[in-house]
């Protein structure tokens, strides 16, 4: 029933940014011959309505761009808010499936939007910038070839860094989640009630991460002056992995959380009156 779900709510991103995301690969494409163009010989040739009507291409490019990036928000939020606290959780919550594939797939959507938005932002900022094909493709090998002499933490390295990415977008989503959820609890003011649970959220967990920065701090401070005395470049690993170990787990222990307590509401104390 979760294949059904996702399939429901990616039907629904797809006709949300049908338009958009090609929008976005489009006008970088235009911008390549006008923009683009200005870093070539003979730039200063295209005169004042060829730079006014540059401007503007470039000025449309980054407003679609910004535009994006604000739908993409209201998509993850509206999808929650409609679709399980709204007109459409009648229905949905009648549904034989659980609470928590409910939330699952609201989750899993979101980020999807949300990773394509960023990867046609940046697929639209390569077209634009006039780089030879030959030195972008001629990059790649560089790269794996100067991971690859790291040995296996030039593996970890990009895959901690991958997962840290995915946790934290997920925590992203689930503290908007709970926010909502919580706010749904109030029978008057919900979306304001939500903003409130939101910014209490945001405040109770920003000690907490301090608190667990500071004394991992020391931990670093120590391993650091281990290496400067011995100059060990395993121990540069060390602090790597243990710095981003950290922010992983706590990452998914607060997504772990979030999602919990959304769950626990949606299930014991949801009211759609």
């Amino acid at each position: 029933m979760l294949g059904k779900l996702l399939k429901y709510d990616f039907r629904s991103m797809g006709k949300q940014f049908a338009f958009v995301w090609p929008a976005v690969l489009v006008l970088a494409l235009v911008n390549r011959f006008t923009f683009g163009g200005l870093f070539q010989e003979g730039a200063a040739d295209i005169g004042l309505p060829g730079q006014m009507a540059t401007g503007v291409t470039f000025l449309v490019y980054w407003a679609v761009i910004l535009a994006t990036m604000v739908l993409t928000l209201v998509f993850i939020i509206q999808r929650f808010f409609k679709g399980l606290l709204g007109d459409e959780g009648y229905l949905m919550h009648t549904l034989p499936v659980k609470t928590w594939q409910l939330i699952l797939s609201k989750l899993l959507c979101g980020m999807a939007a949300c990773i394509i938005s960023i990867l046609a932002a940046l697929l639209s900022v390569l077209i634009i910038v006039p780089v030879p094909a030959a030195d972008l493709l001629g990059f790649w090998p560089e790269l794996f070839r100067a991971l690859g002499s790291q040995g296996v933490n030039g593996i970890l390295a990009p895959l901690e860094l991958l997962l840290l990415a995915l946790a934290a977008l997920a925590q992203c989503c689930l503290q908007l989640y709970l926010a909502m959820a919580i706010g749904h609890l109030f029978g008057k003011n919900r979306i304001a009630m939500s903003v409130v649970a939101y910014l209490a959220i945001n405040i109770v967990m920003s000690s907490l991460f301090s608190t667990a920065a500071a004394s991992f701090a020391a931990l670093i401070g120590e391993q650091v002056t281990e290496l400067i005395n011995q100059r060990m470049e395993a121990s540069v690993w060390g602090v790597w992995h243990s710095a981003v170990g950290l922010m992983l787990l706590g990452s998914a222990a607060a997504a772990a959380i979030y999602f919990f307590f959304t769950e626990r509401i949606l299930r014991r104390r949801l009211n759609l009156e």
